[in-house]
């Protein structure tokens, strides 16, 4: 189900969520999920074990200024017996971020996949800054295997634009979690703080 809630995150500088070999760890940048609808029959869920994940959409738009500026979906996965498993890793073992990014004077769609280390890809984002963007993950299955498909949605047609595939998340069988939330974030020590804003966030589960 989707809740139509329009809400913002404010990201302070030095916030951020990033792995990079050999030492860099940051998992410091604030998260939000909706308010719930109290009126709804099937209330929204944000975590649930992995193997019954579908898919997670967001719409979003924020005031990029500075370098790495970023806002959208943020994908966390935990050992279902978490925080008992024994990790090194300051936030969850693994996750994925996409959204939008301000990289080298522009805003670009982002998405960043971390399994044992973090890895970035970009891609223009068509439009004007102050507009609306909305990104979609989604799980799919063909002669291959089972995997995540990153899209963006483009605002005038609807379609589904595909931007990355990420295949490590079902390789580690089914005893895993996946909370879905929204995120923002301002690394770097600059200006004061990044709001974003949200609206449209939907997640759909198996039954």
């Amino acid at each position: 189900m989707a809740s139509s809630t329009t809400f913002s995150i404010k990201a302070a500088p030095g916030t951020d969520i990033w792995r990079k070999p050999p030492s860099t760890d940051v998992f410091n940048a604030p998260t939000s999920i909706p308010p719930q609808n109290q009126t709804s029959s099937s209330p929204l869920r944000t975590k649930g074990p992995l193997p019954s994940f579908l898919s997670a959409r967001l719409s979003f738009i924020g005031s990029w200024k500075y370098q790495y500026d970023q806002g959208g979906l943020l994908l966390s996965f935990r050992r279902a017996n978490f925080p008992t498993t024994p990790t090194k890793h300051v936030g969850p073992e693994k996750w994925i971020k996409t959204g939008v990014e301000l990289y080298n004077g522009r805003p670009r769609l982002s998405t960043v996949a971390c399994d044992a280390w973090a890895d970035w890809s970009v891609a223009d984002l068509p439009g004007n800054q102050g507009d609306w963007a909305t990104v979609l993950v989604e799980r799919d299955t063909d002669v291959s295997g089972t995997s995540l498909w990153v899209y963006r949605i483009d605002g005038e047609t609807g379609e589904k634009v595909p931007l990355r595939e990420v295949c490590w998340v079902f390789g580690d069988g089914d005893e895993w979690e996946v909370e879905v939330a929204c995120m923002a974030a301002r690394p770097g020590d600059v200006g004061g703080e990044l709001a974003v804003e949200f609206r449209d966030f939907e997640v759909t589960w198996k039954e």
